[in-house]
């Protein structure tokens, strides 16, 4: 029988997995201070910056209550999209990537027999997509807080669209933010740059949170 050549175990996440944990461990962590903020401030629209973080989820989400759409909107998905390679160094095991991530922000609109009928969910998921831009391409966040593999990163695109949902009365929009992240990945054999990570824990709804 011919020798194994890897003898460890694969359980390192590549580099790209972390870059979408820490995506969505920073639209987390901004979007709570950007609702503490506006609760400070005493906004009447400061529920619009209580925005929900999942990670890798798949609607629908079933809204079958007012307290259902108020509990899960305005939200937002983190999913890894793609991956190709831009170009190798002299080393084998060390290549330069760029991942597709899609930001996914949803909002609501109308809310049988509640105030909100008639708002338009497109402009509230609009809003939502403008929020969470701003985040991710404020300065601070321009090698995602891992600049040891990421070389920088980019909002590509913005598109609205109608999701798949079992709303019921509720009329639910999707702006989907496409972001670009150029970095370097590596074989697990090899020894990584030291980086700033922000470590994530998902529940079962795929709800996001920074763990300690």
């Amino acid at each position: 029988m011919t020798d194994c050549e890897i003898n460890e175990l694969l359980e390192e996440p590549d580099n790209v997995e972390i870059i979408r944990e820490q995506v969505a461990a920073i639209i987390h962590l901004e979007c709570a201070n950007q609702y503490a903020l506006a609760l400070e401030k005493g906004a009447a629209n400061s529920e619009d910056y209580n925005i929900k973080v999942r990670l890798e989820h798949e609607l629908p989400i079933s809204l079958k209550s007012e307290d259902d759409v108020r509990r899960n909107f305005p939200s937002v998905n983190i999913s890894l999209d793609s991956t190709t390679i831009q170009h190798g160094s002299t080393k084998a095991a060390d290549k330069t990537m760029k991942a597709t991530i899609l930001v996914d922000c949803y909002n609501h609109g109308n809310v049988s027999g509640d105030g909100l009928t008639g708002r338009s969910a497109n402009v509230a998921a609009w809003k939502t997509a403008r929020i969470v831009r701003n985040i991710l391409c404020a300065s601070n966040y321009t090698y995602l807080k891992l600049r040891g593999i990421v070389g920088g990163r980019e909002v590509v695109r913005m598109q609205s669209g109608k999701p798949r949902t079992d709303a019921g009365s509720a009329n639910v929009s999707v702006v989907r933010i496409t972001l670009e992240v150029t970095y370097d990945e590596q074989s697990q054999e090899v020894e990584g740059a030291e980086l700033g990570r922000m470590m994530v824990t998902v529940d079962s709804d795929g709800l996001v949170c920074l763990s300690e």
